[in-house]
């Protein structure tokens, strides 16, 4: 095809190949190239794909129109940064960087080239958040919990910017209000980094959400709750569920026929291939991304102010007492 998107995927790992995949099935992409510093992976997967190995990103500049970077999280910025710079679209896997001051110095880069930036949080492009953010009005509580086995993908950083960050981004989005404060506790488990949180967050609306992520669970759940007005609503993001009541009439008069049991049905879909189509159309018709680098930043920006929070709890809770608070021993 003649208007079709001349990409690249940096990074073969394991989203990385999910990213090449749905380009190469896309028609309206032409998968170019795969790069890896990895030869041998690089190879693998581009000729599963159909595709030309490369490993020098900088090898493709000038050759593509845009690129999935789906490489480590620290390294994000530095690769994003280069093809941004000369022109090129970006899709990068979240968090958009390690720290929020690269994350707006990448979405002002982007806004200066006009070029897409485009950060992969797939839950929003997933049939159960499209569904949810068209239900929920005015929310006033959200509960959410995300946990998953250990695994050794994703452990260059902490369990918020590797599994909390799609909450705070889903929560941002439906919210739609400033966060006013943060307040969170986490430790360590089996990894140097934070690998159990919870935090809680409130908006300037008075919406609070307390959002729990842990990456040394022996099974894998995504769940959210909401809670409005007269509203409450489960979602299962897992399994694509949404059930829950609505208050319908008076149950002090009416009793239980007051609440209405509600059930929504949910289309299978698959989340990256919407992603993949949503960064696509931006590139033709130049609209701004549901999740550009400015919302990518927000994400982040509340990301590092939970892990600050974490950071302050566990000095406190591994600080020895000070003499003034310990005791004579005495009875």
């Amino acid at each position: 095809m003649a208007d079709q998107v001349r990409v690249a995927v940096v990074g073969s790992g394991y989203f990385g190949r999910f990213h090449a995949e749905h380009y190469a099935r896309n028609p309206r992409a032409e998968l170019v190239a795969v790069v890896d510093t990895d030869a041998d992976r690089a190879r693998a997967v581009a000729k599963e794909f159909g595709a030309e190995a490369a490993f020098d990103y900088r090898s493709i500049l000038g050759r593509v129109d845009a690129v999935s970077v789906a490489v480590p999280t620290p390294l994000h910025y530095e690769v994003a940064r280069e093809f941004i710079e000369a022109g090129i679209h970006v899709l990068v896997e979240k968090p958009i960087t390690d720290s929020f001051e690269t994350g707006h110095m990448l979405a002002s880069l982007a806004e200066e080239r006009k070029a897409v930036l485009q950060v992969g949080h797939i839950e929003r492009f997933s049939s159960a958040y499209r569904t949810l953010a068209k239900i929920i009005a005015d929310p006033l509580y959200f509960e959410s919990y995300r946990i998953a086995p250990w695994k050794n993908r994703g452990v260059e950083v902490d369990v918020i910017l590797d599994l909390m960050i799609h909450d705070i981004d889903m929560i941002i989005g439906l919210a739609d209000s400033p966060v006013a404060q943060v307040d969170a506790v986490g430790t360590p488990v089996l990894g140097k980094r934070i690998d159990l949180a919870n935090a809680r967050i409130t908006f300037e609306s008075g919406c609070i959400a307390n959002v729990t992520a842990s990456r040394v669970s022996y099974k894998t759940e995504r769940r959210m709750r909401v809670f409005a007005r007269n509203h409450y609503l489960s979602c299962d993001l897992g399994e694509g569920r949404i059930s829950g009541y609505r208050l319908r009439g008076d149950p002090m008069t009416d009793g239980l026929a007051a609440i209405a049991t509600e059930t929504y049905e949910i289309e299978k879909q698959d989340s990256l291939a919407n992603e993949i189509d949503a960064f696509l159309d931006c590139i033709a018709t130049g609209r701004k991304p549901l999740v550009d680098g400015r919302a990518g930043c927000e994400a982040l920006r509340v990301a590092s102010m939970i892990n600050e929070s974490i950071e302050h709890h566990l000095k406190r809770v591994q600080s020895p007492p000070s003499p003034s608070a310990v005791g004579t021993g005495r009875p």
